[in-house]
């Protein structure tokens, strides 16, 4: 299937294939009370997507909840795999070096778009990406709005061998999307992709929500998000 997608930046149209677009319809939730009790009530989406099996076979079990209240968007990622550790210690780090969990959204659905990549113990990376210009890195104030509660905690951890488990919540506000002038989520359409990887981790990996048809791996492919619809 084709699609054909306008960048603003750039002016002009650019033209791709995709897989099957997934799509999910994030509900709206006032949160009162324990997030784990919303959290538990909602379905879970799989990042299964293991796209490179010949060179990258390993799939440990990822999944993710998502909801919304309006101002803010609930995330959270579930985690098991084997062999891990913490080694980034601030945030905008190497964050996909460790084991990490990713969110990239392009709230326009163009080519233009945000990473939030998060550790397992709540270290964040967040960069604006526009189609035709550099990135810009969030300053600060952007990353401290972001709030991150890891399950595992928050200090560094030297390797830990065998199988674990481990979940952090990401509650990201409309602000942090500091390019686009996004102040509510409500009835907005976006397109995205969640990921799990960990490059220097002892087994390598790179899975996707939605699938990306590339020749190596590379999560930074706007043009093969699935879709999310707000209510």
């Amino acid at each position: 299937m084709e699609y054909r997608i306008f960048s603003i930046s750039s002016q002009r149209m650019e033209t791709f294939k995709t897989t099957d677009m997934k799509t999910i319809n994030v509900p709206k939730i006032t949160p009162a009370g324990d997030l784990e009790k919303i959290f538990e009530t909602l379905p879970e989406h799989a990042i299964d997507c293991c796209n490179w099996p010949a060179e990258f076979p390993y799939s440990p079990k990822a999944a993710f909840k998502i909801f919304h209240d309006g101002k803010k968007l609930y995330i959270k990622f579930y985690v098991t795999e084997n062999d891990i550790k913490a080694a980034v210690t601030e945030d905008q780090g190497r964050t996909w070096t460790d084991p990490c969990v990713e969110f990239f959204v392009s709230p326009k659905g163009n080519l233009d778009y945000y990473n939030f990549e998060c550790t397992c113990t709540g270290k964040l990376l967040l960069a604006w990406h526009p189609a035709d210009a550099p990135k810009e890195a969030a300053g600060k104030e952007v990353l401290d709005s972001v709030e991150r509660i890891p399950s595992l905690g928050k200090e560094p951890f030297e390797l830990r061998e065998g199988e674990h488990s481990w979940s952090v919540i990401e509650i990201i506000p409309a602000t942090a999307l500091f390019r686009s002038g996004v102040e509510c989520f409500c009835g907005k359409e976006m397109t995205a992709n969640f990921y799990k990887c960990g490059d220097e981790l002892p087994t390598p990996h790179f899975l996707s929500w939605n699938p990306i048809e590339w020749p190596e791996p590379s999560f930074h492919r706007p043009e093969q998000f699935g879709k999310l619809i707000f209510e």
